[in-house]
């Protein structure tokens, strides 16, 4: 069989579907497991590649490490069938292996400088075991240059061979969403370049296997790399103003939720809506990303820096908003009862990383303040916040608290029977709405005094 380099996109979908093609993907976590399953899903025989013998363990047994929605009846079926095995030696996978896609978490570490070490440790491992006619295509988020400047080095001075003659090289962004990651990933347009034209023809053979929605072929890696950055930014802004806005909304009377509805109906608004924070692994940390690279290009992009700061002081705007409702009610923040519903960073998803309900938790608990936590997406056993009361029930959450406040717009909250709250809290009682999904005035009917992002406060 001819190296995948070599391949038109006829024979790279043949030999998948024979499973003659063998794809190692680098980092099973919530983006690459799901690449995985749905490349073994082709007929590709599919290494997993992850850092931990626990994490090896699981995936091995069929039990998925991350809480994507369809993603463990997909696992336990290609872990059957062989198509999909584990391992924690990237080296000896690459060695195997017709493509290697890295897919390893980037972050910001002290400073708000960019963390690439996992994808500097994912290269090197690579390059141990690269192979000449193989095809490597990074889909980690990185800043423009990452993958030439960082990643083609690493593979090039540890495997001794040359992106473009021994080796392909693409870049190609993952463009999906937790809650619904197989979806994205199959009907999105996928942004794609390559170092050189094989390397991008070659990669966008193996990528169109699973995705339906088209290939964009862009003129270069670090325009790729921005495309994703952009997309990330362009979010963090929207919601950076509309926060600002909700602010205005507060001191002058205005209902934000109301002023950005009819706005929106202008069809070149695209307004989305204020909260007490932005969560995820994304949002709070890509745009450093491109900060970095700004900061070396000596590039001024003061708005991007500005929304961050903007949406980092979410939390603790919530925090006074509960402030105020509790002395509404004639009550201190210290010494104070507190239940926060959700702890996810985004309605109807069993993920947490960076949530803004932790930090605000976190911060009202220095403050002497008593916290209980629920969220249906969780069971008590697994979140763990030091201090913090994780409660079975959203009923045994709220019992005798002095302040409820609803974190997450989960489609379960949207439809809480206020009375019925009403009777369990410890009135005279605040309910601080940090995701506009309560209606003001049936909070003052049951008898709670109301405070909303983008709404202040609305005491009965």
């Amino acid at each position: 069989m001819p190296k995948i380099m070599e391949m038109d996109s006829s024979q790279v979908a043949e030999a998948a579907a024979q499973g003659a093609l063998c794809i190692a993907v680098i980092g099973c976590g919530w983006m690459g497991l799901p690449t995985a399953l749905l490349f073994a899903e082709t007929g590709a025989k599919v290494i997993g590649v992850v850092k931990s013998e626990e994490e090896a363990s699981l995936l091995d047994q069929g039990i998925a490490t991350v809480a994507e929605p369809g993603i463990e009846p997909l696992l336990r079926k290609h872990v059957e069938s062989g198509r999909f095995k584990v391992t924690l030696d990237a080296a000896n996978a690459a060695s195997q292996a017709d493509a290697i896609l890295i897919i390893v978490p980037t972050h910001v570490g002290r400073g708000k400088k960019p963390d690439y070490s996992a994808i500097v440790d994912a290269s090197r491992n690579v390059g141990r075991g690269l192979m000449k006619g193989s095809l490597v295509i990074v889909e980690s988020t990185v800043g423009p240059g990452v993958t030439e400047e960082v990643v083609k080095f690493e593979l090039e001075e540890v495997s001794g061979l040359k992106a473009g003659v021994d080796f392909g090289l693409a870049y190609s962004p993952i463009r999906a969403s937790a809650g619904r990651v197989f979806r994205d990933l199959t009907s999105y347009p996928r942004i794609l370049a390559g170092f050189d034209e094989r390397s991008f023809h070659a990669a966008s053979s193996l990528l169109s296997l699973i995705v339906k929605g088209g290939i964009i072929k862009v003129r270069d890696i670090k325009t790729a790399e921005a495309v994703k950055l952009f997309e990330n930014i362009y979010r963090d802004v929207n919601i950076a103003l509309v926060n600002q806005l909700a602010l205005f909304c507060e001191a002058a009377g205005i209902d934000v939720v109301e002023a950005i509805n009819a706005a929106n109906t202008q069809p070149f608004c695209h307004l989305h809506r204020p909260g007490m924070g932005v969560g995820g692994h994304c949002l709070p940390s890509n745009p450093y990303f491109l900060l970095e690279k700004a900061r070396k290009l000596k590039v001024n992009l003061d708005l991007v820096r500005a929304a961050r700061r903007i949406n980092d002081s979410m939390p603790f705007h919530t925090i006074k908003l509960i402030t105020a409702a509790l002395r509404s009610c004639g009550k201190t923040l210290k010494g104070s009862h507190v239940a926060i519903l959700g702890v996810s960073f985004k309605e109807d998803v069993k993920e947490h990383r960076y949530s803004p309900s932790i930090y605000v938790a976190e911060r009202l608990m220095r403050r002497g303040v008593k916290i209980s936590i629920y969220d249906p997406f969780f069971t008590p056993e697994e979140l763990s916040v030091p201090g913090v009361r994780i409660a079975p029930t959203l009923e045994s959450c709220v019992e005798g608290v002095d302040c409820i406040l609803l974190a997450v717009a989960h489609e379960k909250f949207k439809s809480l029977d206020l009375n019925l709250l009403a009777k369990l809290v410890k009135m005279p009682a605040a309910l601080v709405d940090g995701r506009q999904v309560i209606d003001p005035v049936k909070a003052r009917e049951a008898g709670f005094v109301y405070a909303g992002i983008g709404r202040g406060l609305v005491v009965a």
